[in-house]
Parts: structure tokens; sequence; C-alpha cells
């Protein structure tokens, strides 16, 4: 009995001795866990804390960077493979312009208008400005500064006696008008340029108003010999943008653009010619 008391004594001295060497150890592991912890959090807090704050970016800045201009098929100022007078007037402004670029595009007169409705582009030149529009309507923002004008005329048969601008809406004359163009003419039937100046040559209608600059070209090319012509009105053109903040905008941007190009001189150089014949000379008796 005695043997196995000393043996259970001897495994207990065992034990204490056993445990007490092995706790400084774990002392130090979790020691060293808790300083690597620490270490790695503060690391992680210098990394966040020294980070640059992230740049937002400028939306309306990229936006404005591309002015997106449509141009109407109207020969021979705009053709259709993108020439012709108020095709380099606009790339005259576009290099006029350093915060970005302008890109050109052309379409039929109606799809180019829509265009600029719908967002598609950001403006269409030339665009007629009626005589109660100062910068704006419904719809548009128009540009301020002076970029040209268009003539209108009343073509009718020389047969044809009474019949002027002021009673061309009496309905005691057949007048007919160029499309697209009643709310500066007044409500009367349309027809095409050509179809137009050949009823009243040919005597089917009284009288047909139109662009002065497209219709003299073509009475001559065509040798109609039984026109004449009376002063009908005169209308300012202008470049029109959506009506939006983002619109009126890019539309001050174009009125500092169109003064550029008077002031170097190369307004002048494209329109100079076309301007100088923008103006009714009366028939001879």
């Amino acid at each position: 009995m005695k043997r196995n008391s000393y043996t259970k004594v001897l495994y207990l001295l065992l034990a204490t001795f056993l445990i007490l060497a092995l706790l400084p150890g774990c002392a130090q592991k979790v020691d060293s866990s808790t300083k690597d912890n620490e270490s790695n959090l503060s690391a992680t807090t210098n990394a966040t804390t020294n980070t640059e704050p992230i740049q937002q970016s400028n939306d309306n800045t990229t936006k404005g960077n591309t002015v997106k201009v449509s141009l109407p098929i109207v020969p021979p100022l705009i053709n259709e493979d993108k020439t012709g007078a108020i095709v380099d007037l606009v790339k005259a402004m576009a290099a006029e312009y350093k915060d970005g670029e302008v890109t050109i595009d052309v379409y039929p007169m109606a799809r180019s208008i829509e265009k600029v409705i719908s967002g598609a582009a950001d403006c269409h030149c030339p665009y007629i400005k009626n005589h109660n529009v100062a910068d704006s309507d419904n719809l548009f923002y128009y540009t301020t500064e002076e970029f040209g004008k268009v003539i209108f005329v009343l073509y009718s048969n020389k047969n044809v006696t009474g019949l002027t601008p002021e009673n061309v809406m009496s309905g005691k004359y057949k007048v007919q008008i160029q499309p697209g163009h009643k709310e500066y003419l007044g409500d009367l039937p349309e027809a095409t340029i050509e179809s137009g100046l050949q009823m009243v040559d040919s005597g089917r209608i009284d009288g047909y108003i139109a662009a002065m600059s497209t219709c003299d070209q073509i009475i001559k090319a065509m040798q109609l010999k039984n026109i004449k012509r009376q002063y009908y009105d005169t209308f300012e053109t202008a470049i029109i943008f959506k009506k939006t903040d983002d619109g009126k905008q890019k539309r001050d941007i174009f009125n500092t653009l169109i003064k550029k190009i008077k002031e170097n001189g190369e307004y002048d150089r494209i329109m100079g010619e076309l301007n100088s014949k923008e103006v009714f000379i009366p028939d001879a008796e």
C-alpha cells in the first residue's frame, strides 16, 4: 500500500512539473499572436488612412466635350457627301472649339430636326427663326449671334394680275408653298420646289412661295420663262439646340464660336459671296 502511495505521489509531482514547464511557452505564444494581430490591424488602418481620396468624374464636362451637329441636306449649301458652305462654316467653328470636338452628320430636313428633339444630336442648322422668337421657343434654344438669313419670294405666272404678298391668303388665288414652312408662310398647300415652279410656269397655279436662293437657280436651270418674282419676306437663320440646361450651355458656346469665326475672317471667307447674293433684286420691267 505504501509503495502504491509513493507511486501516486511521484506521478502527481511529475504532472505538476510538466504543467509548470509548459505554461511560459503558452503565454509567449498568446502574447505573440496578440502582437501579430495588433500589427496587422495597425497596417490595415494605416493603409486605409494613407489612401488618396477617390476623384469623382465630372459627367457634365465629359458630356460637353463632344457636340453632335446634325445638318439637313439642302444643296448646294449642304450636300449629302458633307460638302458645302454650311458644312465649311461648322468646320470653321469646330476648329475654334478647344474644349472637345464637333461631329457632323447629314440627314433629310425632318429627320435632322427630329435628331435634336430626341437627343440623338445636340444641334441642327440652319433653322429659320420666326419673327416672334428671341432666343427660344417651346422646343429649342436659338443662337442669337447673327448667323445668316433667307429671303422668300412670291413666284407667279406672268399672266396673273392682282396677286401680291398681301393677298396670297385671300383664297382668290391658287398659291402653294415650299414644304415645311407653314409656320412662316401660312397655312397653304405645299409642293416641292421643282413641281411648284413648273405649275406656276404652266399656269396650273397662280403663285408659289419659296426660298429665293434655291428657286432662282432652278428657274435658270429649267429655263422657265413664264414666271415673275415679288419679294415676300426675310427671316434670320440660327443654330437650334434642345431646350434643356445642356442645350442652353451649348447654345452659348456656339454663340461664342460664331463670334470667333467672324473675328478671324473665316465667316466672310466662306459666306461672303453667298450673303452678297442674298439680296432681292426686282425683275426688270
